[in-house]
């Protein structure tokens, strides 16, 4: 009986949150802005047919608003507590630490971003560019069934194919620089950066944590749930997006148990007992493992 009033409970929550999603968002919710971002990017795709190239574009744009927001909310933070509390050890190791992976997080999900954009561009562009081949060469064929000499036609007129083909060769090609070698070779590191600072962003932040233990451990496993069916749809390999989800809990775990102790000042008794599910760490948590299911998906 108690079990079922926790999960009615639940649901009541989750649908009351949903609709306040908007609200929360705007009062500086971190949590609130990644789960709304991620539902507007989900309901796009479903209402508008993109290309796979724009579709990239648009989620490398949210990854980067998502990392832009949560670096702000913890350099406010992090700037009160230097006013407030002075140059503690906390706050000089664990300010610096943010400091370091959320610059490095803005200007690799930046780089990303404009790469994305600029290859969608690129994309647009050559399709436009074999639109135009493609017409012409009917045009030429129209011309040559007039013509009763075909080999008088200016050859500058009327592209031959192996111009075609050599023209499609010569499509300018991305110079790779630090960026997208870091983001391409170690997308572990990655994962870990970003994930630091969505953390950080919401131990930043204000929160809405569960009103309970038993609640936060229901949503837990909902959210769980719900983790396995994305992955079941937007991964290219089931097993590699287990293995993902796998080394982010582990990572994105570790990290709200330390960051939640030492700059989000929870009792290690609690982060480490069934009171975690009650705690702005479960939240850090879960939005720490939405980014990186969201960043490293095929869609």
């Amino acid at each position: 009986m108690k079990n079922t009033e926790n999960l009615a409970a639940v649901s009541e929550s989750i649908v009351y949150y949903i609709i306040s999603l908007p609200e929360n968002a705007l009062s500086g919710d971190l949590f609130s802005v990644v789960i709304l971002l991620i539902l507007l990017y989900a309901i796009a795709l479903l209402i508008i047919r993109v290309s796979a190239v724009m579709i990239r574009s648009i989620k490398t744009i949210v990854i980067l608003i998502i990392i832009a927001i949560s670096l702000y909310l913890f350099i406010n933070d992090f700037i009160f507590r230097l006013i407030s509390e002075g140059l503690s050890a906390d706050n000089i190791v664990f300010g610096m630490t943010g400091l370091i992976a959320g610059f490095i997080s803005i200007l690799l999900a930046w780089h990303t971003a404009r790469v994305s954009v600029r290859k969608y561009r690129e994309h647009k562009a050559e399709k436009i560019y074999k639109e135009e081949i493609s017409r012409i060469q009917r045009k030429r064929m129209e011309y040559n069934k007039i013509e009763t000499e075909p080999e008088n036609i200016p050859e500058n007129r009327h592209p031959q194919p192996e111009e075609v083909a050599q023209a499609a060769d010569a499509m300018p090609e991305h110079a790779t620089n630090i960026f997208t070698e870091f983001s391409r070779d170690n997308p572990i590191g990655t994962v870990i950066l970003y994930l630091i600072v969505a953390e950080f962003g919401i131990f930043s932040s204000k929160t809405i944590s569960a009103a309970t233990p038993e609640t936060g451990l229901v949503f837990f496993i909902i959210f769980m749930a719900l983790a396995f069916v994305f992955i079941k749809y937007t991964y290219k390999c089931y097993m590699t997006g287990l293995k993902h989800l796998a080394a982010a809990f582990v990572i994105g775990f570790l990290l709200s148990v330390v960051l939640g102790h030492f700059w989000g000042a929870i009792p290690l008794k609690d982060l480490l007992s069934v009171n975690y599910f009650s705690s702005d760490a479960l939240v850090a948590l879960i939005t720490g493992l939405s980014l990186s299911l969201f960043m490293s998906s095929k869609g």
